[in-house]
């Protein structure tokens, strides 16, 4: 695919949601601790369970997973990568989740027997292969979240499929807006210019230009390995079509004006990366700033931040930001 072009083609992605109903035989609550969040405890009983619902390979464990580039025995098969952490053996680089995670209800502080979860698969290959992840969510409720060392389990009791729309889709079905309002709910990561801590910008100078920047870099370079193209796109190329749509959402981001924000700096603590094989510490911001000025522009990249969640790692995978157009989600 010769002919990409970085600030179209992106926009043909397809994505959809799950909303999941699940209940409790008694109520329980998340208790937060050193390292890990209610995102972070859902999206690891899904990769556990996923494991040993899809690997072709899972009873003799050949594919050595706890490495940067794992090794499969038969890769034509294996389809875990695509619900899990894809990994580019082009650009020599992990994306970030394609099987989103976040509970309105488990993000609370009150007890709950029955709660929801909200599941983007973001690209073709996730909602292709989403009869798998329903197995696995069947599979996670039976092995249950861990909760302080004790098994929670849970029963599903409804998913609703939502429709498969492309970005474009979405945005075509945008309402006119005079303003938007973003919603950091999880930790939001962003990295200042320093190189020995990370800036948490919580007044009115939200960086909100190289947010989208690098939104629009990640969108691109994953677009290009979700279709498949291979070495049709070298590295060298696929990082300079990314970075052309960082330059042009930098761009209509630096149009944006920060209306005003109620942004709190946040630290959960540290969790074990086994990629980085070192412990991370998960620290960023919550809360809301308000956007206007010059939105048409912005507000592709805009949507796919609230899709997509948002910040240098995804805060360790399991960032969520919601956007709001006028007061309506």
């Amino acid at each position: 695919m010769q002919d990409y072009n970085p600030l179209i083609h992106p926009f043909e992605l397809p994505v959809q949601k799950l909303i999941v109903y699940c209940v409790t035989d008694e109520s329980f609550y998340l208790e937060p601790h050193e390292g890990s969040t209610p995102g972070t405890t859902l999206s690891g009983a899904y990769g556990t369970a996923l494991w040993s619902t899809v690997c072709y390979n899972r009873f003799n464990n050949p594919c050595l997973r706890h490495q940067k580039n794992p090794e499969c025995k038969t890769p034509e098969k294996c389809v875990l990568p695509w619900l899990y952490k894809p990994y580019s053996k082009v650009q020599h680089r992990n994306f970030t989740r394609p099987v989103l995670f976040y509970s309105p209800e488990l993000e609370g502080t009150k007890p709950v027997n029955a709660f929801t979860i909200e599941i983007t698969l973001w690209g073709r290959h996730a909602i292709t292969y989403q009869n798998m992840v329903k197995e696995t969510l069947e599979k996670m409720g039976r092995f249950g979240l861990n909760n302080q060392g004790i098994s929670i389990p849970f029963k599903i009791v409804d998913i609703k499929t939502m429709p498969n729309l492309t970005l474009m889709d979405r945005i075509e079905k945008l309402p006119k807006t005079s303003s938007v309002l973003l919603e950091f709910q999880t930790p939001f990561l962003h990295a200042g210019n320093s190189k020995n801590r990370h800036e948490f910008h919580t007044d009115d100078k939200l960086p909100i230009a190289n947010i989208l920047g690098n939104i629009a870099y990640d969108l691109v370079a994953w677009d290009m390995e979700d279709r498949d193209l291979g070495e049709t796109l070298d590295s060298k190329m696929r990082h300079n079509l990314a970075r052309d749509a960082r330059d042009a959402a930098w761009e209509a981001g630096e149009k944006l004006t920060v209306l005003r924000t109620h942004l709190s700096p946040i630290t959960i603590g540290k969790r074990y990366s086994r990629g980085n094989k070192n412990n991370m510490l998960i620290e960023g911001f919550i809360g809301l700033a308000e956007l206007t000025d010059n939105l048409k522009n912005a507000l592709p990249w805009l949507l796919v931040l609230s899709l997509s969640g948002g910040g240098q790692k995804r805060a360790m995978g399991f960032g969520s930001v919601r956007l709001w157009l006028d007061g309506n989600f």
